[in-house]
């Protein structure tokens, strides 16, 4: 004959309950991962120009998610380009440096981060002045790209976050096993 099977007291704690309630926390926790890292990962970080000789002028900002019409104009509605200075808000206080385009209807920064090499700023510059003296034999396209940082962060929590629903699915699965054990059992 087979042993009986110890039933559950009142104050022992059943192991569909415990599972159940970390199943609840691992969703829980992961709600700000999988908010924050779509946040993240849409980042306009990537920023386009381009331009068509003696046509129109395209500013878009990309992100990994999204890519977005900024700004459309004319190549004659271009007023200037210049190069942003100013210094970093580290402690060591470098000088930083970003290209930005004058137009009729406003300013666009051709850079979403700060360049600390003034030579990339100068060179998208140079570029932009290039086409601004012959717009009419080539066509302009400026892009700078720095989505990597956004990627790296974006990525990360999202990977946490669906790490942590795939951990609840698993928790929620041991509780269903939990609960038809203790049913067998007699235990409600």
């Amino acid at each position: 004959m087979s042993e009986p099977q110890p039933s559950y007291s009142d104050d022992e704690p059943r192991r569909s309950r415990s599972t159940g309630i970390a199943a609840v926390a691992c969703v829980l926790l992961s709600l700000p991962f999988l908010v924050l890292g779509p946040y993240l990962l849409n980042a306009k970080a990537r920023i386009e120009l381009r331009c068509q000789p003696g046509g129109v002028c395209l500013l878009f900002h990309t992100s990994w998610l999204t890519r977005n019409e900024v700004a459309s104009f004319a190549v004659t509605d271009i007023q200037d380009v210049k190069v942003e200075r100013t210094r970093s808000a580290r402690r060591n206080r470098v000088p930083i440096f970003r290209p930005t385009l004058v137009t009729a209807s406003g300013e666009y920064p051709l850079f979403y981060q700060w360049a600390t090499e003034e030579s990339e700023a100068t060179r998208v510059e140079a570029q932009v002045r290039q086409f601004l003296a012959n717009p009419g034999t080539t066509p302009l396209e400026v892009v700078r790209d720095d989505r990597h940082a956004s990627l790296r962060v974006g990525g990360a929590f999202t990977g946490v976050g669906v790490l942590l629903l795939v951990g609840a699915a698993w928790l929620t699965l041991r509780t269903r096993a939990h609960q038809r054990a203790e049913r067998a059992r007699g235990v409600a």
